[in-house]
């Protein structure tokens, strides 16, 4: 069982996933609140609105190998949403002309505002202030697809099978709801406890991290991925909450101080990585004459993210970004 969710979680880790469960949490909060008063519009209406943060997805139609650099960004911004919220109650007001548009407009920035909660939830980031300010918060203490959680909001829908269940539709979903609302804490509290521990394991090995960080892992909240940087090394930890033991996985080399690198480093777009990444990985990678450029001693830079790998997937780490360095290179 544990491999196919394994399984399940490589093929769809990706942001276009997200939908699933913020339209979940949508449909479980109109069943929840607003079905009995509405009917059942209020499930397409928050429906819609617990997505509609992800406007800002649109730049992935720009083709712009950077595009992740957007997400999470005008869309997901508290100075904006009540101007999208407005917006959209003014069309779906022309669709439930019933429906005053105060009313629209306040289930639609609720919708809006769990979808920015859940967001903040994982270790992504969500730039709130967009534009003013380019500040990425997050909790980081659920994966960016937790199944588990999906789970406890599907599991209203899925009892909707049973005929003697369907009448009590709304407290079942209430039910869901507050059951999310406590594996939430529960998470929050286990990484507050991987925090101690991978601090606690620092000051045994007389380490003073420039760095020092936990990220969730998949498949519960009893396994978190830790890392602390010591110099140029990443340390990189499986922290077991319940039993307070670290595993040391991976010592990882960043060559942030190459001068090659620098000279990558130095660029505009690096910038912006760097901005956006938590924990990023410099590598150099020299080629010889006729590897892959036609120039000799040709070499390339390459960064990714701490923040993306996972302990317990064995899978490539997305948003790996390459700077081809064309140019002749002393060896590193």
């Amino acid at each position: 069982m544990r491999k196919f969710f394994l399984f399940v979680l490589q093929e769809c880790y990706n942001p276009s996933m997200d939908p699933v469960t913020h339209t979940l949490i949508g449909v479980g909060t109109a069943n929840a609140f607003f079905r009995r008063s509405i009917g059942p519009k209020a499930v397409i209406i928050m429906a819609l609105a617990s997505n509609l943060p992800d406007v800002d997805a649109l730049v992935h139609l720009t083709g712009d190998p950077t595009e992740v650099l957007m997400r999470r960004t005008f869309g997901h911004s508290i100075l904006l949403i009540p101007i999208w919220a407005l917006a959209f109650s003014a069309i779906l007001q022309r669709i439930y002309s019933d429906l005053r548009l105060i009313t629209l407009f306040r289930m639609v920035v609720l919708g809006a505002v769990l979808h920015l909660f859940f967001d903040l939830v994982n270790s992504f980031g969500v730039v709130l202030l967009w534009p003013l300010s380019d500040w990425r918060p997050e909790l980081s203490i659920i994966f960016i697809i937790d199944l588990f959680l999906t789970g406890l909001l599907a599991m209203p829908l899925f009892l909707l099978l049973f005929r003697k269940m369907r009448p009590y539709l709304e407290l079942l979903s209430q039910i869901s709801l507050v059951c999310v609302l406590v594996y939430v804490i529960f998470c929050g509290i286990m990484r507050f406890s991987a925090t101690g521990l991978l601090k606690i394991k620092s000051k045994q090995l007389g380490v003073h991290p420039i760095f020092s960080y936990v990220f969730p892992e998949p498949l519960g909240a009893h396994r978190w991925r830790g890392v602390l940087r010591e110099k140029d090394i990443y340390h990189v930890y499986l922290i077991h909450p319940f039993s307070n033991r670290l595993e040391l996985k991976k010592e990882i080399k960043t060559s942030e101080e190459n001068p090659i690198v620098k000279q990558a480093r130095n660029t505009s777009l690096a910038g912006k990585i760097e901005w956006f990444f938590k924990a990023p990985v410099w590598k150099l990678r020299n080629h010889s004459a006729g590897e892959e450029t036609n120039t000799k001693n040709a070499a390339e830079v390459s960064v990714f993210d701490l923040r993306f790998m996972s302990l317990i997937m064995q899978r490539k780490i997305p948003f790996i970004f390459h700077f081809p360095i064309r140019k002749n290179v002393p060896a590193e």
